[in-house]
């Protein structure tokens, strides 16, 4: 194999005849001759080896100091473009910032418009709970006022009984007997109108607990499903904020590179086409 480093070919041509002389070989190094022979083999192709690191550094050293200058000043020349674009591009993100208040301005005043309207709704469905609520108490104050003028009715009623007893008896006993027949269906009757009254009321207490409870349930899903599409609005800002960093950060080191490019081999003919189109783009 012949190496492309002319540099090299010396070294090149002296390692076939040190492979021949040296690989594979096992020497008697535990006599002194053995020793001293191998000693001069080490020695010999350390000494190549050794040139060949020298002479590697010396080729290198006016390439690398080439390789300072190159970057050196592409750093200089992409500060003198950044100072140029930054102001331009303050003045875009300036804007963007703007027009990006005013629609988020515009959301809020459309969210705040919807939860009036949703306030409003529930306090027309709590002012009409109230309203049959109130209407349920009146028609149950006027059932104990019926209530109580049936008992005083029988209240008089035994009064006036008593009374007749007292003035005849014996003519009464039957009359009593029967008066107490009639009480006690009359007492069934209202006790039996009491329970119907009662389940009624429960019926109504338990229909407005489950109007109640089904208005609660609808808050709480409505609620859930605005945290929800908040949620889900500010995670896809999020993704649209980072892809537009993104394409921004892009650009910057694609400009940069570009930069470098022609800086670095704009000299070479076979990339005049290149840098011509790169320069053009840049003025653009």
């Amino acid at each position: 194999m012949t190496t492309e480093i002319a540099e090299y070919s010396k070294t090149e041509a002296a390692l076939s005849d040190l492979a021949s002389k040296y690989k594979g070989v096992v020497f008697d190094v535990a006599t002194t001759e053995g020793m001293a022979i191998a000693r001069k083999g080490r020695h010999e192709i350390r000494k190549y080896r050794t040139s060949l690191e020298d002479l590697r550094k010396a080729i290198k050293e006016p390439a690398l100091r080439r390789c300072q200058v190159i970057d050196t000043e592409a750093r200089r020349i992409t500060a003198e473009l950044l100072a140029l674009e930054n102001p331009i591009d303050e003045q875009i993100t300036k804007e963007e910032e703007r027009k990006e208040l005013e629609r988020t301005a515009a959301v809020r005043a459309e969210q705040a418009r919807l939860e009036a309207e949703e306030l409003a709704r529930k306090q027309a469905e709590e002012q009409r709970l109230a309203t049959e609520r109130a209407a349920i108490e009146r028609e149950r104050a006027g059932l104990e006022e019926e209530k109580r003028a049936r008992e005083e009715i029988e209240r008089q009623a035994r009064l006036k009984l008593e009374a007749d007893e007292r003035a005849a008896r014996q003519r009464i006993e039957a009359a009593e007997r029967q008066a107490r027949m009639e009480r006690e269906e009359a007492d069934r009757k209202a006790r039996q109108a009491r329970e119907a009254e009662d389940a009624r009321l429960l019926a109504e207490q338990e229909k407005i607990n489950k109007a109640r409870r089904e208005l609660e349930e609808r808050e709480r899903l409505e609620r859930l499903a605005k945290e929800q599409a908040d949620r889900t609005a500010r995670l896809a800002e999020e993704a649209k904020q980072r892809a537009i960093q993104k394409e921004a950060n892009d650009k910057t080191d694609a400009r940069g590179m570009l930069a470098s490019f022609v800086e670095r081999y704009g000299h070479i003919k076979e990339f005049a086409a290149v840098v011509q189109a790169i320069k053009k783009y840049q003025e653009a």
